[in-house]
């Protein structure tokens, strides 16, 4: 779960009524077979088994589109855990991270990895979205602003929009890629090198 620690209430549903009760979801530090903890929020209720169920033919698209909506969803809450600074920006992962969890996951199994491609997928065609310029988002708001004033937007202040937009997308990728490699335990080898 991605709350830990927080409080939330539980639905249920008992003898046709709907009850909802205060909990707050526990925090359980979980190391996984690669040697990565993670901080993850336990309600203490558990499935016994993982069961897979097939869809028909009629099913898939809407299907997807849950899926696809429900992960963006949890895409949007772990970014503004890491805004209002309830999650570490430690957490925030570049291409390096994404490769070595790509590898961990195809040691998994193909369904594990094919989860972690349509995720990958996913979270890449939200961030195009956002109203970044240099990103499709970034054009589509541009488009808007040409739509309300009914006249385009100068190529100067396009030109300016562009080069923030390039600047913080490049900031975003060393700040990552940096990020990654003390995940990597290199800034703590460096010091134990150099002091």
């Amino acid at each position: 779960m991605l709350r830990p620690g927080e409080k939330t209430q539980v639905v249920l549903e008992r003898d046709g009524r709907t009850l909802r009760l205060p909990v707050t979801i526990g925090v359980e530090e979980e190391r996984d077979r690669f040697g990565q903890s993670f901080r993850l929020g336990r309600l203490g209720v558990y499935a016994t088994q993982r069961g897979y169920e097939r869809p028909s033919a009629i099913e898939l698209i809407p299907a997807a589109a849950v899926y696809t909506l429900k992960l963006t969803g949890a895409t949007i809450d772990g970014l503004w855990q890491i805004i209002s600074g309830r999650r570490s920006v430690k957490d925030l992962g570049g291409p390096l991270k994404i490769a070595q969890i790509a590898g961990q996951q195809a040691t998994l199994g193909p369904l594990e990895f094919i989860q972690l491609l349509a995720l990958i997928s996913i979270n890449l065609g939200f961030i195009n979205l956002l109203p970044v310029p240099m990103l499709d988002g970034g054009h589509l708001l541009f488009y808007s602003v040409e739509a309300v004033r009914r006249r385009p937007v100068s190529p100067q202040a396009q030109d300016w929009a562009f080069r923030g937009g390039l600047a913080l997308l490049l900031a975003l990728l060393i700040f990552t890629t940096v990020n990654d490699l003390g995940s990597f335990g290199l800034w703590d080898r460096l010091g134990r090198l150099i002091g």
